[in-house]
């Protein structure tokens, strides 16, 4: 039985579809601080996206894509002796039909990312991925920001409010962070 509020929204998704409107979609998550994104991490490593490919499910219903990354430098967790990880997560495109999921990181090939990880899975959608890209003027690496797109924070009373930016920041420094909440 479907409830009087799901059918509402999809007849209102419905509605939109078929008079040619756009129609809205977010998935919300809570805001992730970076102890908190570490404590969550078996794993921290910083990696080249090495390949990605998306494909159905057996049941044809669901895209699912993997990502390939050689880890070039680990923070926390145990690294394969290869250097290979590979990450699965909902979402991709299969020819014409893609399957989008707001606020899941997006990978491609070639890039450079922090990532943080739990079980081979992105932790907090885009918030555990920061592309990571060399800064010549002053010759050092340098960590974007997180995506917080989709992302909520929450004060002191439990009540919603936006979540911060930040700013890109010096890899090195980053990396400082992280292993003093490891206490390395």
């Amino acid at each position: 039985m479907t409830s009087p509020r799901r059918l509402t929204q999809w007849l209102a998704i419905m509605a939109c579809a078929v008079a040619g409107l756009p129609v809205a979609m977010a998935t919300v998550m809570r805001a992730m601080d970076l102890s908190e994104l570490t404590a969550s991490a078996d794993q921290i490593v910083v990696a080249d996206v090495v390949s990605t490919e998306s494909a159905w499910d057996s049941g044809h219903r669901n895209i699912y894509s993997t990502i390939d990354i050689n880890v070039q430098e680990s923070w926390k967790g145990a690294t394969p002796g290869d250097g290979r990880i590979r990450i699965r997560q909902l979402g991709g495109a299969v020819g014409d039909i893609e399957m989008t999921v707001y606020g899941m990181a997006r990978f491609v090939p070639g890039e450079r990312a922090l990532l943080f990880l739990r079980q081979a899975r992105v932790v907090g959608m885009g918030q555990g991925k920061r592309a990571v890209h060399w800064d010549s003027a002053g010759k050092r690496w340098l960590a974007d920001a997180p995506d917080r797109s989709g992302v909520l924070g929450v004060d002191d009373q439990g009540r919603p409010r936006a979540a911060e930016s930040n700013q890109p920041e010096a890899l090195d420094r980053l990396r400082e962070r992280v292993r003093a909440m490891l206490g390395n």
